[in-house]
């Protein structure tokens, strides 16, 4: 220690004692856990990762600072030190369930997809009560097309956290791709009874309710998140799908144009737009609609078909020919596609 010597010997024993303490706080590997474990709620990453690094060097066994900085490497994307730190914790720690979690967020991101699965459910056998475990196994399930295991995942979800209408969220997502629109409907009612100010859940809703056929229930639906995000541009857009629905031509145009302003790239509004444009019979602009859509979105088959049946509607036999040869090229087997050929090979009845 670097006293000073011409310190009495009573001061020089108070600031040794004192100095002491502070050395060894200052060099105690929890100490620099907890320091880091601040940096990392604010995402200040790089010191986040240097205090934990730290706690290694004091304490090469100290489980909590390999898995913290695993989670920080994570963050920075350095995947591979990250998955070396995580498993680094687990042979310090065999029941420890964290570096599962971060593991298989680590592989989610990578797309290792059923090594993904693998850690979450390991992390559940670990600790069956982790809320978070289940939202993030449930979002990587419903992603691999496994809909049904992640139904049941976000239900237990549900039940470990009855006030969050996140699970209710998402079920209703994914009831919704199941064409079950009323258990949509149900699930993000549910979500709305807990956060009445959840923007997804009043989307989620309206569009459920309009696939059901509700169209003035999806348009309250639209109309109240609209409330709460008054720039959605996914909103206006379904609202407008819904006033043309019900012949208000007008306000779907003008909603989907308010859509357009506020996401230019939006290619389901352009869509949109041009479907409402051809019914109020300017042909033009919803060809020049339908061509912003397709390009926006080139293998949105739907999209492609729509604008082979418009063209073809108006009498552009060899531009709707090819659009459905287009969409064809995308899927070989598309049902709308071949049907729309075979009408175009048939002689037209004038």
């Amino acid at each position: 220690m670097n006293t000073k010597t011409s310190l009495s010997l009573a001061v020089v024993a108070a600031l040794l004692s004192v100095n002491s303490i502070a050395f060894a706080a200052d060099n105690n590997a929890d100490s620099h856990v907890q320091k880091g474990n601040s940096y990392l709620d604010r995402m200040d990453l790089k010191k986040a990762v240097a205090e934990f690094r730290e706690a290694i060097r004091i304490d090469a066994d100290n489980v909590k600072a390999h898995q913290r900085l695993g989670a920080a490497l994570a963050a920075m994307e350095d995947y591979q030190t990250a998955i070396l730190e995580e498993q680094t914790a687990i042979r310090l720690d065999p029941k420890y369930f964290l570096p599962h979690v971060i593991l298989g967020k680590v592989y989610g991101n990578q797309n290792k997809i059923s090594d993904s699965i693998a850690e979450f459910k390991k992390a559940l056998e670990l600790k069956p009560t982790s809320y978070r475990t289940h939202l993030d196994l449930g979002l990587v399930l419903s992603s691999n097309g496994q809909t049904d295991e992640a139904i049941q995942i976000y239900r237990k979800a549900a039940e470990l956290s009855d006030k969050d209408p996140v699970p209710h969220v998402n079920l209703g997502v994914l009831f919704a791709q199941k064409g079950q629109y009323q258990e949509a409907i149900k699930e993000e009612e549910a979500a709305i009874a807990l956060n009445k100010n959840f923007p997804k859940a009043h989307l989620n809703l309206g569009n459920a309710l309009a696939e059901s056929g509700d169209f003035d229930g999806a348009i309250r639906a639209f109309e109240a998140e609209l409330k709460i995000t008054p720039n959605d541009p996914n909103a206006f857009s379904g609202l407008g799908w819904m006033q043309q629905q019900k012949g208000n031509i007008a306000g779907a145009i003008e909603s989907q144009k308010k859509a357009i302003k506020i996401f230019p790239q939006f290619a389901p509004a352009h869509r949109r737009l041009a479907s409402a444009l051809a019914q109020k019979g300017e042909i033009a602009a919803a060809t020049k609609e339908y061509a912003e859509a397709i390009k926006l979105n080139n293998h949105d088959t739907n999209t492609i078909v729509e604008y082979a049946d418009f063209l073809a509607e108006h009498g552009q036999v060899k531009e709707a020919e090819a659009q459905y040869k287009n969409a064809l090229g995308i899927d070989k087997n598309l049902k709308p596609a071949l049907a729309g050929l075979e009408k175009l090979s048939k002689p037209q009845v004038k």
